[in-house]
């Protein structure tokens, strides 16, 4: 059926603006994603870079110390995404726009594994910290923020994944 779909589509001038605004739509949404991930690691620097200077106990600093290392990766993410997602006007195929979408659902799926393995890495460092007398704080406080980050992370890609999922499914399907 996606194949006749695609066909008819492809042969006549309106599959053309189809194809073009279904592009500036799933550009609008990479951008939205990447301003809320943007967003998200600018307030961790705030919050979690306040916190560590006032924080007096070792855990809750290293808690903080890690959210403003993993947010640097966040950001480091977000800003080339949003840029791409701004200047991304080529005009694809129907093909090579599809190829492009599934692409992209993989890429959320994949990181929603990924955040999983995070989370669980975060429990492991956090439970395994009674057994680490002279990094106990460092565990407890790595582990904390690992749960955290890779909780909003494992929410965020698959909310990502339902967000392109239900475009691609409004548009094509």
């Amino acid at each position: 059926m996606r194949v006749i779909l695609l066909l008819v589509l492809f042969c006549t001038s309106r599959a053309f603006g189809q194809v073009a605004q279904y592009q500036k739509d799933f550009n609008k949404i990479n951008e939205g994603l990447m301003l809320t991930l943007g967003s998200y690691a600018v307030s961790n620097f705030a919050l979690s870079g306040a916190g560590y200077f006032l924080s007096e106990d070792e855990s809750t600093k290293r808690f903080h110390e890690m959210n403003v290392m993993w947010n640097t990766v966040n950001l480091g993410l977000a800003v080339p995404g949003y840029i791409k997602a701004r200047r991304n006007a080529g005009n694809y195929s129907i093909e090579a726009m599809l190829a492009q979408q599934r692409k992209t659902e993989q890429i959320f799926l994949i990181n929603t594994g990924l955040d999983v393995g995070y989370m669980a890495a975060g429990y492991f460092m956090r439970t395994d910290a009674e057994n680490r007398s002279d990094r106990a704080a460092l565990f407890r406080g790595y582990g904390n923020s690992l749960m955290l980050q890779g909780g909003f992370l494992f929410a965020f890609d698959l909310v990502a994944f339902g967000i392109h999922r239900s475009h691609c499914n409004r548009d094509f399907e």
